[in-house]
């Protein structure tokens, strides 16, 4: 197996897991973070940088549907990057690279917008790499796992594929203070979703018709939503 778990996936699948699915949960949890990211932010005439894009099918689809004037994508997978290179880089200002997201400002400066979609669960240092999104971006836009979430935390120990890729949520307080330590004022704040991955359909039907309920309940929207996401500005 590649040292890369992200390397892995793509060898088997042609795609992650996550993206390259006909399950419903995962095509309705894809489209509300989706949905979300684009009802909340100008992406139009901007410069904007996707950290974490994977296998770029999202990157492509901000692109298509919000018309930013340059939208580049990053991953730390080679094999994804080469993936979104030949099968979106035909469009005109949306491309895609391979790099580190510690190093992004050795190649990378002076964006409107990042978006960083489901990354930092996934790696060790969070708050160093939102450090170094402040450096290169005047806006940033933060979707995670939500930490508060009890059932998460089981997964997260439980299931096999979630241990092979390191993933390990973080509580949205601490994502609040990283975000405000590094120059960012927060504008917007909500905890959404509550469809799982890979889950039976009648789970995927049942919680969408439940989801825009247990969204608009403080209380138990922080507890039982399954993404929390932070927008801030400079």
């Amino acid at each position: 197996m590649s040292k890369n778990p992200f390397d892995h996936d793509m060898t088997l699948n042609g795609g992650y897991l996550y993206t390259h699915t006909k399950g419903l949960s995962s095509r309705i949890a894809n489209q509300t973070l989706t949905e979300y990211t684009i009802s909340k932010l100008q992406i139009k005439d901007k410069k904007v940088i996707d950290i974490g894009c994977g296998d770029g099918i999202y990157t492509k689809t901000l692109y298509e549907r919000c018309k930013p004037k340059l939208m580049i994508g990053t991953d730390i997978s080679r094999n994804a990057i080469i993936y979104a290179q030949k099968k979106y880089c035909k469009k005109n200002k949306l491309e895609f690279y391979y790099h580190d997201i510690y190093s992004l400002e050795d190649k990378f400066k002076n964006f409107d917008l990042a978006i960083i979609r489901g990354v930092l669960h996934h790696i060790d240092q969070p708050e160093r790499a939102i450090a170094v999104i402040a450096k290169i971006a005047s806006e940033i836009l933060i979707i995670e796992p939500n930490g508060y979430n009890p059932l998460l935390k089981v997964i997260e120990k439980t299931s096999s594929y979630h241990r092979q890729h390191g993933e390990k949520s973080y509580a949205p307080y601490l994502l609040n203070r990283w975000v405000k330590n590094n120059n960012y004022r927060i504008l917007k704040k909500d905890f959404i979703g509550l469809v799982p991955f890979f889950a039976p359909d009648w789970i995927a039907k049942l919680t969408k018709k439940m989801q825009p309920l247990i969204e608009n309940i403080p209380i138990i929207s922080k507890l039982c939503c399954a993404v929390y996401c932070i927008h801030g500005t400079k």
